[in-house]
This record gives structure tokens, sequence and C-alpha cells, in this order.
């Protein structure tokens, strides 16, 4: 083969090396032979390691070529046995690159054989620019094409090359983000120092985001070294045919020309009719437009280049080598890139945007969108805004700020709307913005007094409305078989409520539903577990003996879900007993009696009393006198204990004496039952205190009882803490320093003292010295950084200032100013005249100064800085007027980093304008959510805050910001007393503030007792028509008595002896035999053992038939018998 490549660099493998250096032929050797391998693998599954030699016997080239015109070229000698058989072989392969246009010069086959390296490159270095960077017609050298493209591609950057403009990496970056949004969007802020990681990285995400090969290397390609031919064989991928940027550009156009049917950037541009069809779409002006000669392609093509040029766009070849059928891919690529930099002029119609999210809006709740102007030239006086409901225009905010406006509208009305945007009388682009606007359904609710009844039972379901625009509100329940019943309802103007009635049938789980206008409201459906307690059986054993388990069964298999209650009394007093479920589902009541006597059983399944309750169990015993109460075992100095004394059946006379050494303690007693007496007594000093209990003269087993008077409140801290407090009232500790906290317990009474620290990983080891009876010392030593918690006990019981909370800073770091951290409000915005704050935290940046120069137009503010503990300042100033200011802060004289902050100050709010208001200023009770409003439309920007507390400590108060100028105030009293609530605007009080919001104790109705004769069975001649109910402890509540007698409804008469007494006297006056239904409610829930029935009859026989007979009581006839009883 006489056919010479002069040389590989002349004809473009150049080194741009000095003389001496080929570490670039190491590169590009490197980035040719992967590029070969890439051809190869596609369809002969071939590769190489070495160009030099696995090139030599022409096997792999004559592959090469066959892969790249996609045909067969000739005979081939698979495995060339001697030097003519490989000469053979490569002759046939460059004979093949020669017929299709590949001009070679001064290579021949011997070089190939050879191996001569650089002439072997030269050879690839053709077939690239042949068959991958330019494969028809080209008038332009390609590393020009491919340079003015890249450059439109990314101009934000400087392309003059293809090795040192590209070696950091970034270029690599910006191209991919340019080709496929969202791939790198953080391009700009890469370091060129970081050259190969960019590289790196760069290529992975053109890898798999966009299919490119990594022909080169991520060190090559950042190297020094890397000449042109590599760099341009690797990007070449980027924009040959079918790669990103060719259907990139293809995809501008289609997207320009609002058509699809534009597929290639070789032949469909030959009649020169699509780019006039750009130019004109980007306000140039083509003669004769659109009535073009398809046929004369030279004459659109002149049409084309002289209307690009009059839009800023020139041209890179004469019309009749654009309209050349054969003309290549990157030569229209270039062109068209050129244009992709011309803005297009704005219709009117096309000079505004909006932007509106009009989802899930409701009535009543302002809503807003933005409209945005394309450009300075929009006037906003030519802007008309309508926003129109189902029956009528309403009334929108419009607010321009520069290029944007903000639009707010408050809907009134269900139903559908649209929003009309017109510019100059011209609608815009996308309007009418049609959405519906639903019902505000945040304040309906679905409202009933308990989920748990009974089968039969009348339960009233109200759906509440309040000022809710609403519409039509329907109910249905769904039984347990699933059979839907409506439930009609009736609405009441006055209070907002739909009433319907619920009722029953079967026992289960039943659903009730409520919708307004066929969408289900917010706390839908409601489940009743529906029961029957007529199903329910008790079955007790007549006798027990003291100290023996009695066990009674309840069967529960046909009553359905719920839960069983018992109760046993014995002389009106509640007995302790153990209720549980059994295996099968049914329920058993435990009890031991301690005494002998009458003890009445009574069984409650879902807080109805099981039929024939209450069951009587006699308990027999020789008798013995019970002494119970904390009062006899410990108790508190200054603080009441208690203990009873019950002598059963026995009677006799109750002494009971309490001396704290020689000295006699008083003791208050009451009555608590008939046989029963409650003790009490109020220890002043602390020590062993000794109670003897005696009845009839005699000690009671136990007496004398010792009793250990502690005071944990006489534990006191001896250490002056305040100057090692934070301020959060946190301890401050030292790491690795011991701490030492010293207590005097001389006053403390009878007991032990104990310590613990909690450190983050768990408990820190506590050493307890004591250096007399009088001190004790507890030391620890912090280790690690975080909350610790110093918990203190007397007596196991915890101290009432423990635990001690404290924070230990962790190890002292080395002095970083980077590590400085600076939060708050006042680094960002704030208001004129009002104080702002923020702090600097250098707890990481170890042991240094803070300081701060704020810097105004008009003036300086002074920074008022207070230092805090781990290294924190705490900084406050005061912007005299609005306008820009710049904050300087500086740690130990080095200033910070992202110094300075740009302080925005705007005018300050009208506190005066803020309203307050809310259901929760009425007042609660404890442990419930109250909610209070702040309304500061009427009163600018500012800063609301908050302060809730009782009597004797602070109260939860979350502030929730609406976002639209409104605040929900979350209240959470956690004591029974009047609370004050503190509004502020800026630091100011709102008017009103502060406030007084009473809280009381939550209704207990557990804790009401209800004793008497009034409530037991009798005759109607003797009966003794009298009852108590005590409330001690029941919390704020109001008590209701209702009786019902065989003809009706009683009147009950109650009375207390002082207007806060606890105890309640009623009477009624049954004037016949019969039953009576006596029901006592505390806060509507009935308390414990209501309803009680009681039977009144006629005759001493019938009484004890019923007794007898319903009961089990058993009576002997005595002389002078008659029935009393007492309260």
């Amino acid at each position: 083969m006489s056919t010479k490549l002069t040389n590989g660099l002349t004809n473009g493998a150049a080194s741009p090396n000095p003389a001496g250096s080929d570490r670039w032929v190491d590169i590009q050797q490197s980035t040719f032979t992967n590029w070969v391998n890439e051809q190869l693998s596609q369809y002969s599954g071939r590769s190489l390691t070495d160009l030099r030699t696995d090139l030599c016997d022409g096997v792999h080239l004559v592959a090469l070529v066959e892969t790249l015109q996609l045909k067969k070229i000739g005979r081939v000698y698979s495995k060339p046995q001697g030097q003519i058989q490989r000469l053979a072989n490569v002759s046939l392969a460059l004979t093949a690159i020669t017929e299709d246009n590949v001009k070679l010069v001064n290579i021949g086959n011997e070089d190939v054989v050879n191996g001569n390296v650089k002439l072997i490159l030269g050879l690839i270095w053709h077939l690239i620019v042949r068959y991958q960077i330019s494969n028809r017609k080209t008038k332009s050298p390609p590393k020009k094409l491919m340079m003015g493209w890249f450059r439109l591609a990314i101009p934000d950057l400087e392309i003059n090359n293809f090795n040192k403009d590209w070696e950091d990496g970034i270029a690599l970056h910006a191209l991919l983000e340019r080709l496929k949004p969202g791939t790198s969007p953080d391009w700009k802020k890469l370091h060129s120092k970081n050259k190969v990681e960019n590289c790196r990285s760069a290529m992975i995400l053109a890898k798999e985001k966009l299919n490119i090969p990594r022909v080169i290397s991520p060190e090559n390609f950042a190297s020094g070294d890397l000449d042109e031919l590599s760099a341009m064989t690797y990007l070449s991928y980027f924009v040959k045919v079918d790669s990103p940027g060719y259907y990139h550009t293809l995809n501008w156009v289609c997207k320009q020309l609002r058509t699809t049917a534009i597929t290639n950037m070789t032949t469909d541009w030959k009649d020169g009719r699509h780019v006039c069809a750009i130019v004109q779409s980007l306000g140039g002006e083509i003669p004769g437009w659109p009535d073009l000669d398809l046929s004369d392609h030279v004459g659109n093509w002149q049409k084309a280049l002289d209307g690009g040029k009059d839009i800023g766009v020139e041209p890179l070849l004469k019309a009749s080598e654009m309209s050349d059928p054969g003309l290549d891919h990157l030569t229209m690529m270039a062109y068209i890139a050129r244009f992709q930099q011309v803005t297009p002029p704005k219709n009117d119609q096309d000079k505004l945007k909006v932007t509106a999210s009009l989802n899930n809006i409701k009535t009543g709740i302002q809503s807003s969108f933005s409209i945005e102007a394309a450009d300075r030239t929009v006037k906003t006086d030519k802007v008309q805004v309508e926003v129109k409901g189902p029956k009528s225009r309403i009334d929108s905010d419009v607010q321009w700020k520069q290029l944007r406006a903000n639009c707010k509208f408050t809907p009134r009305e269900a139903g559908e709307y649209q929003i009309t945007v017109l510019y100059n009388k011209v609608m815009i682009t996308g309007c009418p913005f049609k959405f519906t606007v639903k019902a505000d359904m945040s304040k309906v609710r679905l409202l009933t007094t308990s989920t748990d009844c009974t089968v039969g039972s009348t339960h009233r379901i109200q759906v509440e409305v309040n000022d809710t625009k609403y519409g039509v509100i329907s109910m249905e329940s769904q039984s347990p078989t699933e059979q839907v019943y409506p439930l009609p309802a009736d609405e009441n103007d006055h209070n907002g409520l739909h009433v319907a009635t619920f009722r029953p049938k079967h026992v289960g789980v039943w659903v009730v539903r409520a919708y307004m206008d066929g969408e289900e409201i917010p706390n839908s459906p409601v489940n009743f577990d529906v029961s029957d307690p007529q199903k329910v059986w008790l079955s007790v054993q007549g006798r027990g003996v003291v100290d023996e388990v009695i066990t009674c069964h309840v069967d529960v298999c046909d009553a359905g879900t719920g839960k069983v209650t018992g109760e046993v009394t014995h002389i009106g007093k509640q007995i302790a007993c153990d209720v549980t479920k059994q295996n099968d589902g049914n329920w058993s009541i435990i009890f031991t009696p301690q005494c002998p006597g009458s003890f009445f059983l009574k069984a409650a399944f879902n807080g109805t009393t099981v039929t024939g309750c209450p069951k009587l169990v006699n308990v027999v015993d020789p008798g013995q006198i019970t002494v119970t109460g904390e009062g006899i075992s410990r108790g508190l100095c200054g603080k009441e204990s208690r203990f009873i004394v019950n002598t059963g059946d026995l009677g006799g006379n109750i002494v009971v004496n309490i001396t704290a050494g020689d000295k006699e303690i008083p003791t208050i007693w009451e009555e608590v039952g008939s046989t029963a007496h409650q003790f009490s007594y109020t220890p002043h000093q602390t020590g062993i205190y000794t109670i003897i209990v005696l009845w009839n003269d005699m000690a009671v087993p136990g007496s004398p009882f010792k009793v250990k008077i502690t005071d944990r409140s006489k534990v006191r801290l001896k250490d002056d803490l305040s100057a090692d407090m934070d301020e959060n009232d946190y301890l401050a500790l030292v790491c690795g320093a011991d701490t030492v906290l010293h207590f005097d317990i001389s006053d403390a009474g009878p007991g032990s003292f104990n310590a613990e620290v909690l450190a983050p990983s768990g408990k820190l080891p506590v050493k307890l010295d004591q250096p007399d009876q009088d001190e004790v010392a507890v030391s620890f030593k912090a280790k690690e950084e975080g909350d610790h918690y110093i918990h203190l006990y007397w007596s196991n019981v915890p101290l009432d200032s423990s635990p001690i909370l404290s924070y230990c800073p962790g190890p002292i770091l080395p002095i970083d100013h980077t590590k400085v951290k600076v939060t708050g409000k006042g680094i960002t915005e704030a208001r004129a005249g009002v104080r702002m704050e923020f702090v600097i935290d250098g707890k990481l940046a170890g042991p240094g100064v803070a300081k701060v120069d704020l810097k105004g137009l008009k003036s300086n503010p002074t920074v008022d800085m207070k230092a805090l503990k781990y290294d924190r300042y705490r900084c406050h100033y005061i912007a005299p007027s609005p306008g820009a200011y710049l904050m300087y802060i500086y740690w130990s004289g080095t200033k910070l980093a992202n110094v300075p902050y740009k302080i925005s100050v705007s005018h300050r709010g009208t506190g005066g304008k803020v309203k307050v208001l809310g259901r929760g200023l009425r007042g609660g009770f404890v442990g419930q959510e109250l909610r209070v409003i702040v309304n500061t439309t009427a009163a600018g920007y500012g800063e609301v805050s908050a302060d809730f507390a009782g009597l004797l400590q602070q109260a939860r108060c979350d502030i929730l910001d609406q976002q639209n100028g409104i605040y929900t105030l979350r209240l959470f009293p956690s004591e029974a007393c009047r609370h004050s609530l503190s509004v502020m605007f800026d630091g100011e009080h709102v008017p009103g503030s502060p406030f007084t919001i009473p809280v009381g104790e939550p209704p207990d109705p557990r804790k009401v007792r209800v004793y008497g004769p009034g409530i037991q069975d009798g005759l109607i001649q003797t009966f003794e028509s009298k009852f108590l109910v005590e409330t001690y402890g029941a919390g704020a509540g109001q008590l209701a008595v209702r009786i019902r007698g065989p003809r009706g409804a009683f009147k009950v008469d109650m009375e207390r002896e002082r207007q806060n007494d606890r105890t309640i006297l009623c009477r009624y006056d049954p004037s016949e035999p019969g039953q009576y239904d006596v029901s006592v409610r505390w806060s509507n829930q009935h308390v414990n053992g209501s309803p009680f029935c009681v039977h009144i009859f006629e005759t001493r026989e019938d009484l004890q038939g019923y007794l007898e007979t319903e009961k089990g009581i058993t009576f002997t006839k005595q002389n002078g018998y008659e029935w009393t009883e007492e309260v």
C-alpha cells in the first residue's frame, strides 16, 4: 500500500506540550483505545489493550472499519501467518477508508504493521472525525463548529479551547445541567481546585443520565497534559448524531415552531423553510412569508440568512452551501444554536404570567395568587384583575411590588369560581383560571355525649356548624351487619345545630356518619359500641369468711363488647376488689373480706348496673378491729395525716393517743360509717411519733404504731449556684471537673439521702459523703456534652427542687472562628424602634471574645452584648429608623466568613389595633386545652409573644402562626386557680392584656359518695327519705339529683350548711309504696352506684319477703323488732 499519512500530529493529533514531553501521547493513546473498543463492542465484541500491537495484524483494524461503515469490505486473514498476510489485511482496511472519502497522506500498511504509534493515532483521529464528529459534507473545520456550539450551550463560561478551559470539570457540569436540567443544579458552587473530583462526578452523571461512555479517565481529562483531540473525542459524544446535544437543539426548534414535523438536523432543512420560520418567530422579517417558493432552496436560505442578520445572528456559510442536502448536522447545529440566544418579543397576552395554587379553597378564608410581569415595559395601570364567584364578582386586593403583584381575595360562598387577568384589554394566556371553592368545614363538628350505649337507648347526635356557610347536612347509621339507616336531622337556627336521634337495635359496633353537601365532615365517622346490660347475669355465693377469697361470676356472653366494673360495700364503705376478664370472655369479681358483716356486691356493665344488684354476701368472723391508713406508718411535716379505726359489729369505745416525745399531739375524729371512725392529726415537727389505739382500754393489734414524720422541704442546698446558672436556669458544668453540692439535712427528720445523675449516655457515678449527721455532699464528674439531670431524694421521695437541670458543653475546643454560629431574627430583619435579638454561639469555636459592629446609612446603632455560658453571647439592638443596615461580627479579632449580614429594617406595627378573642378567655379546668385568637391584621407587621401563668407556676402556651396575621394561642392550665394571660405585640401589651382566666379542677364523678337510708329499701310508715352526697375531691362540677316514683318525678330538696360545703343533704317525700329510681349525676355523669333502685313496701312481711327472695337476707323473729336505719 503506497498511501501515506504525512504525520499524525500535523493531521490533527498535534501535541500541546513542549518538546520532549510525550505525556499527551499516553493520554491520546488511552482515549483512542477506549473509543475503538466502544465501536467494536457494538457489533464484533472485540477489544484492544494496545493500539501499537493489537492493530499490527490488521484483523482488528478491518473489524473497526466494517463496524464504522456497516458493511463487509473484503476477505481478511483472520489468523495471519506472516508479514505478507498482515500487510494485506492492513491494506484492505486502508483502501476501504480511502474509498469512503477519507484522505490519508503519508501512512502506509507497513507503518501500522510496524506499530508506529503516532501515525496510528493520526489514523484513528481521521476515523473519529469522519464517522463520529462530522459524517457528511462540511465547509467549516469540525473543531470550529464544536467550539461554536459549546460556547452557545454554556454561555456562562468562556470556552476558547478543548483542554485548559475543560480540565477543572466545571464546564462539564454546566453542559450536563444545560442538556438535562436538574442533573447538576449547583455547578456554579464547584471549586476549580477539585479538578479530578469535578471531572469524575461529571462523567458519572453523564453516563447515568445521558449514556455518555467514559472513553477518557477523569485524571487524564483534568491533566495539564490533556491534548485537544482527546478532549474532542469525549465531547463529540455530546454533539454527534442522536446525541443529547443533537436532540436538545432539535427539541428547541420543535418547541419554538410548535411542531413535531422536524425529525433531523440535515435533510429537513435543505429548502430553508424551517429557518425562515425560526427567524419569523423571533421577531425577524422574511419577505413573502409565509408564501415561499419551496423549490427555490437557495433563495429561501438567502432570505433566512438576511433575516437572521437583522436580529443579530451571523451566518456560518453561504446560502448555496447551507441548502446543500449533504450538509453535515454539526454545521446546522452550530448555526441554530445562535438563534437560541435571541430573546423573542412578547405580545400583550404573554406579558403577564399568573401563578396560582387554588386547591382546597375554603369559604371565609383569604386566598391569594400572584401576577408576574415579563419585563419593565409592562405598565401596571393596564392590568385588570377580576375574580368571579357563582353569583357575582368579589373584591380582590392587588398590590404591586416592582414586577410582581400579590392578589388577595376572600370567597364568601361555595361553588365554581374563575380568575380573569387582562393586559391592555387583552386576556393573557391561560386565562380564565377556574377553580372550586368548598364550604369551610374546619368548624363543623359531629357531637355526641358518649360512644358507649345500650340496645334500645336513645342518643342525641348533633352536627355543630357554628358560623359556617353550610349546605345540606345529612346523617346515617350503619349496623353491625352493614345495613345503612338514614338519620333525619332537624335544624335549630338559634344555635346552629343539626340534631338527630340514634337508637340501636342490636349488639355490636354501629357507625354514624355525617355529611355536608355529600362530603364527610372532619371528625366523622363516630363508632358506637352497643351493648345490652339486660343480658348480663351476676351470681354470688351467699356466705363468706373473713380473710378468705370470695369469687363472684359475671356472665356477659350475649351482652356484647364491654367492661365490667365491680363494687363491694360494707357498712356504706367500699371494699377493695379485683375485676378480671376470664379466658371464656366472662368476668369475675374477687375480694377478701377483712371483717364480718353484710357485704353488698354491685356489678356494672359499661356503667349500667347489672339486673338484680346489689347482691348480699354475709361474712362471719369472731371480730377484729382494723387500723388502716398511711397515717400510722409515715407522714409529712405540716400536712394532715389520717387513719381509720373500724370496729365492725363489736362496737365499743375507741381511744387514740398520739405523742411526739413528751408532747401530746391534738387529734380530730369523725364518723365515716356506722362502725368506722377516721382520725387525723397534723405533725408540726419531724421525728418518730407514737400512736396508741385502745378499744375498751385494750390495745388493738399493732398498737403502739411508730410513725416516721419527715420534711423533705427542710433538705436545703448550702451552695449559692446563682453565678453558675445559664440563661435557661441550667447549672453550667465543667467537663472533666468535679461538681460538688452540699446539702443541710439537720431538720429533715428520720430518713436517708440519695442522688443520681443522668447524662446523655446514661448514669454517672455519684459519690455521697456525710462528714456529719447534718450534712451530705454529692459529687460527680461530667464527661460529655449534653443535658444532665441531678435527681435528689429524701427517703426515696424526690425533693421539690429535683431534678436540678444542668448542662455540660463538653471538652474545651481549639479556637476556630469558622465554627461560630449566629442565630435569631435580628441578623436578617428588624422593625424601627423595636428591640431585636440574636445569639452568637461559639460553643464549637473554642474560647473567644465576640465583637459586633452595626452600621446604617443614617446612624450606627449600639449593640448590647451579654455574655452567656459556654462561649455564647446574647445581643440586642434597636434600629432608630427604617432602612438597610450591615452587621459585622468578629471572634477573637477575626471577622466571620459569612459577614456582613444585611438587615432590612421596616416600620413597626401598631399594637393598639391588635384584637384578642376566643372562648378560651372564659376559662376552663385543669388539663383542658383553651384556645385564644390574636388578630393582628389591622396592626401591621410585628412580633406576637404570650405568657400564661397560674399562681404558683408557669403554664404551657403554644403560639401557632396562621401566616395571615392571625395567631392561635393554645393554653394548657396545670393548676386550679385564676391564670394571667399576657399578650405582647413588639414587646408591648395589647389592649386588655393581661387577661384573667379562671381555671378549676376537672370533674371526677368517681370520687362522689352517696349514702344514707334514702337509698335503701324500707317501709312506707317508717321510711327516712334523706341521704348524703359527699363531693370532696370530685373537682369542679354541678350536682343533679332526680327521683322518679311509681307515678312520675319527685321533687328533691337539697341543702348544705355553708355555701362552700362539699356535703349536700338530699330529701324527698314518698307517699305510696313502689319502686323509686334515684339518679345522682356529677357534671352530667352518673356517680358510683347511680341510679339507685329503692323499693318501699306497705308491710314488713312484703319487705322481708323481697329481701329474702331478691337479696338472700334471712331474718329471725325478735320481740320488739323494728326496722331502723341511721345516717
